[in-house]
Formats: structure tokens, C-alpha cells, sequence
């Protein structure tokens, strides 16, 4: 679970008091594991600065950012970068043009892990899953790997950073214990024999499992590989129920400097990506249509606050009318005070 409590943001860059524009006040938000949130909300409203916030750009003055019941809100934005992936408006922004298609997709492959500067460059190994997703956008970016990113086109680069936003190489077994162990809800000491209760008998049969298949002569080499790799997944199964660390998607109207066509072709693609993971996700979006057709809750936010919660079968029923007339008793509230 993602969570605001008692969120407060403001903004005065003159220092002058009568210049002080409070971007967030007092906000409170929970998002449920797996829930797809589409926001919306007029211009400076306090969408983007809450993404900034759940992503660790910007620090709240007040309040607390909470993953799982664990407080976030001092870890910095690289540290956050395994948890969040960040989809900005500007296609530009979230790759590289100086590097290459492959390139970036390997940087974000390792986004929030330790790597050895000895291993930098990209894995042969995996190319073939680099290739795999790209040819889902259709866009024909699998044929272009090793060119620079800097002379596609925004809609080309927008889908890149869609890919790179949402993937995420496996954690090892023993970020996976860490992880478990902060962000869980019970004692830390607790959480940890349980891990090792589960980690430690699996491990023992992995091992023999292994050993028993490669002194077994009548397998095939080709054979005894394949019997360990499925050994290998049966053990990493076993581990990989203590995962609590899903990627977080926030989309900062991702879509909207596309052209009509490409930006429904990334939508679409956006809600498949999400559906296939559960991925918890966060997308703002100036287009109505758009705030109802996809997730299953809405958020409007105006003047630092969020006006108007609603999810299930009462999303569903709602119209643009709807949303454009709540739009106008916000603005007539405003005018009003």
C-alpha cells in the first residue's frame, strides 16, 4: 500500500509572503496494492507536485510518504528509483539521446541495484527480452537497438521510456529478504526466521536437487541443463513470495505532446503492461475520456487539495458531463472564498 498522510507543499520563490502558493494542504491518500488511479484536476491543482513527492523529487514540509506502512519520506530518489517508475510528460526526459536504444533499456533493467562499473555495458542475455517488449509498441524500435535515442521521434521516445518505466530485473534473494524485512508488517526479527524458515529447507533441495541431476547419467548435457533451470525455478518461486517490492508506475500525462495515434497506441499498451503485472499505478491526464476509460478509480485534485474520490461501479457510471460540471462547482467554491 502507497500512502499521503497529512501532506503539506508549498512554493515561494521570491520569499515574499503575498507570494506563497501552497501546492499541497494537509492531503491524505491511500493507494490500495494493484488499484490504477487516473487523476485529474485544473493546472496547479497539486497533481504533479504528489508525484514529485511519492518519487522523493520533492520533500513534503509536512507529513509522511509511506510504502507498506514503512516511512519513506526521507529516502532519497535514487533509493526510491527500485520501487517508482516515472513516465513524464516531456518524451525527452525519461531517456538518454546521446545513448543508444539498448543502451537505455539495460540502464533501467538495473535502476535501484548495485552494479560493478567492471560490468558496465549490456548482457547478451538480455537482448532477447529487450527485443520481446519492444515489439509489442509496433513502432519498429526491436530493428533500431543500437541507435541513438536523441534522433527518434517523441512518440518512438515516449514508448522507450513506457518500457523502461515498467521494467524491472528480479531482485537477488537477499534484496528480497532485505526488503522484506523493512517493509512488512511485523517485527523485523520476526520476519526475518520466517524468511529464513522457508529460504534455508528450499535452498538444501535446490542443492540436491542439482547435484542428483548432474551425476544422473542417463540425461543428456541439453537434458541436465534444462532439469536444473526448472530445479532453479521451482526454488526461486519459493523465495519470491516474500516480493513485497512491485513497481510503483506514476504517468505525468504521458500521452499528451503525442499525436492522436501513437497516444492511443500507448494508452493501450499502458493498460495492458499494467493488467499483466497488477502494477500499482498513478496517471494523470487532462483528457476525460481518457480519466474514465482506464483504471478503476479517479482522483480530482483543485487548490491542494482532492475534491472528488471515486471507484467501481460509480466510476463506471460517470460521464464527461460529469467531471466537467465538478470542474465548475470547484471553480464557482474558489471564486467564493
Amino acid at each position: 500500500m502507497l500512502e499521503l498522510r497529512n501532506v503539506t507543499k508549498t512554493f515561494n520563490l521570491t520569499g515574499n509572503k503575498e507570494d506563497l502558493r501552497v501546492a499541497l494542504d494537509h492531503v491524505n491518500l491511500q493507494i490500495e496494492s494493484g488499484e490504477f488511479v487516473t487523476i485529474i484536476g485544473s493546472n496547479g491543482s497539486g497533481k504533479s507536485t504528489t508525484m514529485n513527492i511519492l518519487t522523493g523529487v520533492l520533500k513534503p514540509d509536512s507529513g509522511q510518504v509511506l510504502l507498506n506502512n514503512v516511512d519513506i519520506t526521507k529516502m532519497d530518489e535514487h533509493q526510491r528509483a527500485a520501487y517508482f517508475g516515472h513516465v513524464f510528460q516531456d518524451p525527452m526526459m525519461g531517456t538518454c539521446g546521446e545513448m543508444s536504444v539498448i543502451e537505455n533499456l539495460e540502464i533501467a533493467y538495473r535502476r535501484g541495484r548495485k552494479h560493478s562499473p567492471f560490468l558496465w555495458g549490456f548482457r547478451k542475455s538480455h537482448k532477447k527480452e529487450f527485443i520481446r517488449e519492444l515489439k509489442r509498441f509496433d513502432l519498429g524500435l526491436e530493428d533500431r537497438l543500437n541507435q541513438k535515442v536523441g534522433v527518434m521521434s517523441g512518440g518512438q521516445r515516449q514508448a522507450l521510456t513506457l518500457l523502461m518505466a515498467t521494467m524491472r530485473n528480479k531482485p537477488t534473494h537477499k534484496t528480497v529478504k532485505k526488503d522484506y524485512i523493512t517493509f512488512c508488517e511485523k517485527d523485523h526479527e520476526v520476519a526475518r526466521k520466517e524468511f529464513e524458515s522457508v529460504y534455508k529447507p528450499a535452498l538444501a533441495e535446490y542443492k540436491a536437487n542439482k547435484s542428483s541431476i548432474r551425476k544422473d547419467k542417463s540425461l543428456s548435457f541439453k537434458e541436465k541443463r534444462e532439469a536444473q533451470a526448472k530445479a532453479y525455478d521451482e526454488f526461486d518461486k519459493k523465495i519470491r513470495q516474500f516480493d513485497l517490492t512491485k513497481q510503483i508506475l506514476l504517468l505525468d500525462e504521458h500521452t499528451a505532446a503525442l499525436d492522436p495515434k501513437t497516444a492511443k497506441k500507448v494508452l493501450e499498451l499502458t493498460d495492458k503492461i499494467v493488467k499483466e503485472n497488477q502494477m500499482t499505478t498513478l496517471m494523470i491526464t487532462h483528457n476525460m475520456k481518457d480519466a474514465l476509460t482506464y483504471g478503476n478509480r479517479l482522483i480530482m485534485f483543485h487548490t491542494g487539495h482532492i475534491i472528488f474520490d471515486v471507484r467501481g461501479e460509480e466510476k463506471a457510471k460517470l460521464t464527461v458531463e460529469d467531471l466537467l460540471k465538478k470542474f465548475d462547482e470547484a471553480d464557482k467554491k474558489a471564486i467564493e472564498m
